[in-house]
């Protein structure tokens, strides 16, 4: 139920706030569950007219769905995002596959790149406790292009270069994962720096 978000809202779904942070080297999410945060976690109307004041392109997925969603926003901070959703594959369904939508907007201040803004996308296996590997990736902008980005005329108040990716599918195999219980896990992080942003639409 309301895994589409045709809703209208974020019933069925765990949102969450927090923080990134640069720990030894590493990039660390830290988040607690929130509840929906005006400016963090963000819903859209199909038909709102409204695009994307860097990409250009629409704010609704252009699949037909009712409802698309904004993770993030462009304030920098150190914050970070999340959302997520439990559901489990019926018994008798040894083949199974979902499809999601999303589109990224990313600072690209040229840190380390765990310092980098970042969108990373989490599938696991609940029942058995482990990532689906071949579902899951992080994005990360780094120095060069990344296939299907391209960089906004709109360059951020320091002049940082802003990277950007339109709708695009992406089909989650599940096969073999019949009876188990499936958690998709979508988060958002700014640079460690707090300066510079990173968002995703989904």
């Amino acid at each position: 139920p309301n895994i589409d978000f045709e809703r209208g809202d974020f019933d069925g779904w765990t949102c969450y706030t927090g923080y990134t942070a640069a720990v030894n080297n590493q990039n660390e999410i830290n988040l607690n569950a929130s509840g929906p945060t005006p400016g963090r976690h963000t819903m859209y109307s199909a038909n709102s007219g409204l695009t994307d004041p860097y990409a250009g392109f629409s704010v609704n997925c252009p699949n037909g769905s009712g409802h698309s969603i904004r993770l993030g926003n462009d304030l920098g901070g150190g914050e970070a995002e999340g959302i997520s959703y439990e559901f489990k594959v019926p018994d008798n369904r040894n083949v199974y596959s979902l499809m999601y939508y999303y589109a990224v907007v990313f600072q690209d201040p040229n840190h380390q790149e765990f310092q980098q803004p970042r969108m990373v996308v989490e599938i696991t296996n609940v029942t058995d406790g482990t990532l689906i590997s071949c579902s899951s990736f992080t994005f990360i902008p780094y120095g060069s292009v990344l296939p299907g980005f391209y960089v906004s005329p709109i360059a951020g108040d320091d002049g940082t270069p802003i990277w950007c990716k339109d709708w695009s599918a992406v089909t989650i195999n599940l096969n073999g994962n019949a009876g188990k219980t499936i958690r998709l896990f979508f988060k958002t992080a700014d640079c460690t720096f707090r300066r510079h942003f990173g968002y995703a639409y989904i």
